[in-house]
């Protein structure tokens, strides 16, 4: 792909930011996530000190906040309000910290300086101002100068004090926001009146709050963090202006408000990861959307040293958690050959972080996939990731494509035998189409076939990983599964970087991997459309490998989970006569044992369990585990026997799946719960 425009880039993105800041800020209509916004900032900033150093052209960079909206009374706020910058890693963390540090040094500070940390609510700011104790205004940051005059909804807040318990003059500010469970039941309440639903917590809050109907905003159960005081005027002894962040929340709490009790006083950026790891981990968990901390400097006399930039105080920064959405370029989209021969295209993107690590490439499915983003090489893409989940391109972002992007040509030819390819039918009905290479001999499936075998969910042949599996096929030491235990250490200490000791250890895990249960076995063979879940369902109902290769299609077929194409997949594979000569061989160096009867009685027995999304504490594995000990079943699709949905963060179609059957939806929580674990 040719180098970007960068002039163009910035220009398209000044564009596209100020477009989707309207819609977030003025409209409460987001059409992108804040993930995906915060990346297309980031890209802006950073092209904009590198391209335009010296220039002063309108950047949304600079900017904070909204148009405000003609429906209200404009407020010009008595204190800029302010929107602070982020940060994404440790490492910009430090920078942070260095800068701040630098600052204070060369102003003659010698203190040591410390933090308050804050959860970053995902909510709308607010701004409250009391006169004599009593509330007489309550606005919007609107574009940081002006907001709008919100009064008669903040009115309608239960958690704001219409009267403080000292009659003095003061200014707060806040977050309002919707707790989790009301904004589901909201949005179920505007789906039966045909209204349309909230995107999210943060700006049914804002929609809340903006409504000239202040009997609607009462209904609707708002919520209020305050953290911070702008302007403070008193005579009372006992309220003095706090010296420090922590002397503010003190205060606030002193005051009635309502105030986030997940606050930290640290000293080191140590202790300040360690809590980001805490709460990062613990973020779901909250009624609350929480993104990210805001990091502050403790004590305010460092905080007037470091004083402002344009947009944003020095003296305090947002930590933001990993991203699972972010936006990236294609940079070219290559075919990988698997080991059933498919060919997947796959998209190199410029190297971006996503969910705590960095990603340079992203599935696209197939040919069909590609057609549906309406995807070219050279486009701007969001790309998601969640936990463990194999990174995918969300949608395209047209207004961002180059003139010199190109069209995807699926390939004719295999990229690594050159044999034909031919589009072929996806199960059962044709729910979709794959390209695929007609040559079963390709080095490349074989390759992923050796590699499929020897994973840690198939034989488990421990150290034997994908790079080794390729340096042992490109040199003639391993072709077909039987081969593995045939080698000895001779054959491998030749080979470059595998001294006697590495070598030693590859033949021991071999020798460990030869006993083998029965259905890691059949998953291990790499049978088309055989699963885990469908291996598991083979070795429960057969018991004995033998059973299973000689089953007819009527006795597979009748398996509930075992559909018509997985039955034609597996007698087609037992029928194959270089498969069975393989199995022949194989099965001399084999030991595959005898299924043992369940532990833990037959809780679970007869429920099916489909799983979807990523749980927060226990991993899928170890919930099947749990869920086949007791008796249960686990299936990989939700169908009318499915009794439970397991649900985890980012459930997929499948919960839209289980909502049209009415299947019960349980979370870690209430599964562990419900079945007393």
């Amino acid at each position: 792909m040719k180098k970007i425009d960068s002039v163009e880039r910035i220009k398209q993105l000044r564009e596209l930011v100020e477009y989707h800041r309207q819609k977030y800020h003025r409209d409460d209509a987001p059409e992108i996530s804040d993930e995906t916004y915060d990346s297309l900032m980031r890209e802006l900033e950073v092209l904009e000190k590198v391209k335009l150093k010296n220039t002063k052209e309108f950047t949304p960079i600079e900017k904070v906040g909204g148009k405000i909206l003609d429906k209200f009374t404009k407020v010009r706020h008595e204190t800029s309000q302010w929107s602070y910058d982020n940060v994404f890693s440790k490492e910009e963390l430090i920078i942070w910290d260095t800068r701040v540090e630098n600052i204070l040094k060369k102003e003659g500070f010698e203190i040591k300086r410390s933090y308050i940390c804050e959860l970053k609510i995902d909510g709308l700011k607010i701004i409250l101002t009391y006169k004599n104790g009593e509330l007489i205004q309550g606005a919007t940051r609107g574009d940081g100068e002006v907001g709008e005059d919100i009064t008669e909804n903040v009115r309608m807040i239960e958690s704001i004090p219409k009267k403080l318990p000292f009659p003095i003059d003061c200014i707060v500010v806040g977050e309002a926001w919707m707790a989790k469970d009301d904004f589901d039941l909201l949005n179920k309440e505007r789906t039966s009146n045909g209204e349309p639903v909230f995107a999210n917590t943060r700006n049914a809050a804002a929609g809340s709050l903006r409504q000239l109907d202040t009997s609607v905003t009462g209904k609707r159960k708002i919520k209020t963090f305050i953290y911070a005081i702008d302007e403070l005027v008193s005579n009372n002894k006992k309220i003095v202006k706090p010296k420090t962040q922590k002397e503010t929340l003190d205060l606030l709490e002193k005051l009635s408000f309502s105030v986030n009790k997940e606050s930290r006083h640290f000293n080191s950026l140590e202790e300040i990861n360690d809590f980001y790891d805490l709460q990062s981990n613990k973020k779901n968990s909250y009624q609350y959307g929480v993104d990210g901390l805001v990091i502050k400097i403790n004590d305010f006399s460092q905080c007037d040293v470091l004083g402002y930039t344009a947009k944003a105080p020095r003296f305090g920064i947002a930590f933001k958690f990993p991203a699972e959405e972010v936006t990236t370029i294609v940079e070219d989209i290559v075919v990988q050959v698997g080991r059933t021969g498919a060919l997947t295209p796959v998209a190199h993107l410029v190297p971006v972080r996503v969910a705590g690590s960095l990603v340079s490439r992203a599935t696209l499915h197939n040919e069909e996939e590609i057609e549906r983003l309406g995807l070219m090489i050279g486009d701007t893409v969001i790309i998601k990731k969640a936990g463990d989940v194999i990174p995918e391109v969300v949608r395209v972002i047209l207004e961002l494509r180059p003139k010199n992007s190109k069209k995807f040509l699926p390939p004719i030819h295999c990229p690594i035998c050159g044999s034909l390819t031919e589009k072929k039918s996806i199960g059962k009905g044709s729910i979709g189409v794959a390209l695929y290479c007609v040559n079963k001999k390709c080095f490349a499936q074989e390759v992923e076939r050796l590699i499929h075998f020897a994973s840690k969910k198939g034989m488990n042949i421990v150290g034997m990983g994908d790079s080794i599996v390729e340096q042992f096929a490109e040199n003639g030491l391993v072709g077909s599964f039987p081969d593995f235990y045939e080698l000895t250490e001779g054959d491998i200490l030749g080979l470059p970087l595998f001294a006697e000791l590495k070598s030693k250890n590859i033949i021991e895990s071999i020798e460990k991997s030869k006993k083998v249960t029965l259905h890691r076995f059949l998953y291990a063979l790499g049978i088309l459309h055989v699963g885990e879940e469908t291996a598991y369902l083979l070795a429960e109902h057969f018991k004995v490998f033998d059973k299973v290769k000689n089953a007819s299609y009527e006795e597979l077929v009748l398996i509930d989970g075992i559909g018509e194409v997985v039955a034609d997949s597996v007698q087609n594979y037992f029928k194959d006569s270089e498969n069975r000569e393989m199995l022949e061989r194989l099965l001399v160096h084999i030991k595959i044992e005898k299924i043992q009867p369940k532990k833990g009685g037959s809780v679970l027995k007869g429920k099916t369990f489909v799983l979807t999304g990523t749980l927060p504490n226990i991993s899928r594995d170890e919930v099947k585990k749990i869920i086949k000990e007791l008796g249960g079943s686990v299936s990989s699709s939700v169908s009318k026997n499915t009794d439970y949905i397991l649900l985890g963060e980012n459930p997929g179609t499948k919960y839209d799946e289980g909502q049209k059957l009415g299947i019960k939806m349980i979370d870690e929580e209430e599964f562990l719960k419900l079945f007393k674990l």
